[in-house]
């Protein structure tokens, strides 16, 4: 691998509530030899971040985004992947593997498939060939089953979701 993504708000990941490793940041630092890691923006102890294009990326992948006329929502991200996934999008890659990525009705992950399957309907609109796991997979599936109607809850509020003008 020669990017890893990292798009959970710092402020967020440093409180225990985010459930990381105590030597989390140190590993982070330690990154160096693997690649860029892609953040908010760069941060000084942590030589291999890069700031995530937001500006580009989103002019380019969400340009047309369908919006209603009293909505701000500028962009459309409800997880990791998908910021990988915008990226790569943008980036004009021929081909998109999507692996270990599981959306299940009923788990938490499960608010995170529209946002993916939206991309991933982009992406083969741009033709670029998306690749899956072969075998069971429920990257694609989803049937709402255990997500009651407005019981949604953004965990990282500040980023996930979409970005407020101003």
């Amino acid at each position: 691998m020669d990017r890893f993504f990292e798009m959970h708000p710092r402020a967020d990941l440093e409180t225990p509530a985010a459930d990381r490793p105590n030597d989390y940041w140190e590993k982070l630092r330690e990154h160096i030899d693997w690649g860029s890691i892609y953040m908010h923006q760069h941060w000084d102890d942590i030589p291999c971040s890069v700031a995530y294009p937001f500006a580009d990326v989103n002019a380019d992948v969400f340009a047309t985004f369908p919006r209603a006329p009293w909505d701000d929502q500028k962009d459309f991200y409800a997880s990791s992947p998908a910021y990988a996934l915008a990226l790569a999008i943008h980036e004009k890659a021929d081909r998109i593997g999507l692996w270990g990525i599981d959306c299940a009705s009923g788990s938490e992950f499960a608010q995170e498939h529209p946002n993916l399957a939206y991309l991933i309907g982009f992406a083969q609109g741009r033709g670029i060939e998306i690749v899956l796991p072969q075998g069971p997979t429920n990257l694609l599936k989803y049937d709402g089953t255990n997500t009651a109607f407005g019981t949604g809850k953004r965990d990282w509020h500040l980023r996930y979701g979409y970005l407020k003008n101003g």
